[in-house]
């Protein structure tokens, strides 16, 4: 089993979540998945606002 983490890059934020899935989609191709997680952080830097977040996700598979 292997482990592969993918981030989203800032340059995806926003409004851009397809080409995110595509990073992973493309990744995952010709791998055998084994597990899927995904992880979504929000800072809180203004007051209640989020100013910031970032998304990711953990991939184990076998090749």
């Amino acid at each position: 089993m292997k482990v592969k983490i993918i981030d989203q890059p800032r340059r995806l934020r926003g409004d851009k979540i397809t080409a995110f899935e595509e990073l992973i989609n493309s990744f995952i191709k010709d791998k055998k998945v084994i597990d899927i997680e995904y992880q979504w952080n929000a800072y809180d830097s203004i007051g209640k606002v989020v100013a910031d977040y970032e998304r990711s996700v953990m991939i184990m598979y076998e090749e």
